[in-house]
């Protein structure tokens, strides 16, 4: 054990690229960036916060630790977690977390606090005081997880910040006021700590002001998630109208997160910045369920369970080759799942599926096409990438009872 501590902060909804670039206004962020580890081709398990938080946090895809999506969430028991492994390495652990990730869902095993707090109370506000004091009550080493719910819709943009300086959106000069409360957070954190930070899925934005958007949006929704016609194609054809050549790569029709398995939802940041931490950016294609063999090559602790995982250490740095990305959309928006979406992304191409569909499968040329509007036809390539979707587990269908949480949330 190196005796490191550990402050994994998740910024829910944070798009890769917001961080690093200039779309947002965020030089605390942009410091972590420039003198640790970027890597910046990760992708998600899925476009929905609970799903990615159990695979980060277990090394796992849902099909093998049993948390498919918002409801569908409780974590397998024979699952074993990073807090699981750092606590009996001798880590004083805790969480402060919101949003969906209740203690229900089985991923507050291993903490020795797991506080869960109400959505409003944000690192920006009035809450700053009591996360301060949280950090400076942990003996060392300890493990501090970090989850924000700023720039999650909707956004309410701090005084202060409502300023085109800030950014284009209302989504970047809210991650601009975030990024100077992180840093003044980070100030009473002990010198010998590693900082990750992660986003669990990204989010979409340009559009979320356009009238037109709405209503496509809401028909959109009846026809396809509501009677299940295939839409695709006209989908395609209004998005190539409206997304030649768009601010921040983003898709008419799309709104928020959970829905679909396109780069800008799947994409996610990875920094890790502090003492051992090389200064190296990573451009490879890596995966969510790799950050907790990460962290625990970084902190030198070895696995308390010798359960596989299905990610891989991302150390050291300039080791790393491309991997295959397994994606999956089954946010809440998407009324069912029959609607859910899983996607492989490889060898410069995405195939996305629609397994209770009788739909044909897309397959998209990422060189070629990066905004992936322009599905094309090669059976091989399709072929390959299918047999590499991840073989399923025993599914018990268990439910969690948050359907008010939800609501209150702003899943619809």
């Amino acid at each position: 054990m190196s005796g490191k501590n550990l402050l994994f902060v998740t910024v829910d909804c944070l798009r890769s690229d917001f961080v690093g670039t200039d779309h947002a206004d965020t030089p605390f962020i942009d410091g972590l960036v420039a003198d640790g580890t970027d890597y910046r081709e990760m992708y998600a398990t899925a476009t929905t916060t609970t799903p990615c938080v159990a695979s980060y946090m277990t090394g796992t895809y849902s099909e093998h630790n049993g948390v498919y999506s918002l409801e569908e969430a409780r974590l397998d028991e024979s699952v074993p977690t990073l807090a699981e492994h750092l606590s009996a390495a001798g880590y004083d652990t805790t969480a402060m977390v919101t949003g969906p990730i209740v203690a229900d869902t089985g991923l507050d095993r291993g903490f020795d606090e797991y506080a869960y707090r109400d959505r409003n109370e944000e690192l920006v506000g009035d809450w700053f005081d009591e996360a301060v004091e949280t950090v400076a009550g942990l003996e060392e080493p300890f493990f501090c997880y970090l989850h924000l719910w700023e720039v999650h819709d909707p956004v309410r943009v701090p005084d202060g910040y409502d300023d085109p300086a800030y950014g284009r959106y209302p989504y970047a000069r809210t991650l601009s006021a975030l990024d100077r409360a992180l840093e003044r957070f980070h100030d009473h954190v002990p010198a010998n700590t590693v900082t990750a930070l992660h986003g669990d899925h990204g989010e979409a934005i340009a559009y979320r002001d356009s009238y037109l958007h709405k209503v496509a949006k809401f028909l959109r929704t009846g026809l396809r998630y509501g009677l299940g016609l295939d839409t695709r194609a006209l989908e395609r054809r209004l998005k190539r109208r409206f997304d030649r050549d768009p601010p921040v790569p983003d898709h008419f029709m799309e709104d928020g997160h959970g829905e679909n398995v396109f780069d800008f939802v799947s994409n996610v940041p990875f920094v890790l910045s502090g003492p051992g931490v090389d200064d190296a950016t990573v451009d490879a294609q890596v995966r969510q369920v790799d950050v907790l063999p990460t962290l625990l090559d970084l902190l030198r602790v070895e696995p308390s369970d010798d359960r596989p995982v299905d990610g891989e250490s991302l150390l050291p740095p300039e080791s790393v080759t491309d991997r295959d990305a397994y994606i999956r959309a089954c946010g809440k928006s998407l009324v069912r799942e029959a609607n859910w979406q899983r996607a492989v992304r490889a060898e410069g191409h995405k195939y996305v599926e629609y397994v209770d569909r009788d739909w044909e499968p897309e397959l998209y040329d990422l060189d070629a096409d990066p905004l992936e509007l322009h599905p094309v036809e090669d059976e091989p390539t399709a072929s390959e990438l299918r047999s590499r979707i991840p073989e399923e587990g025993v599914r018990d269908g268990e439910r969690l009872e948050i359907d008010g949480l939800l609501k209150d949330l702003g899943y619809k």
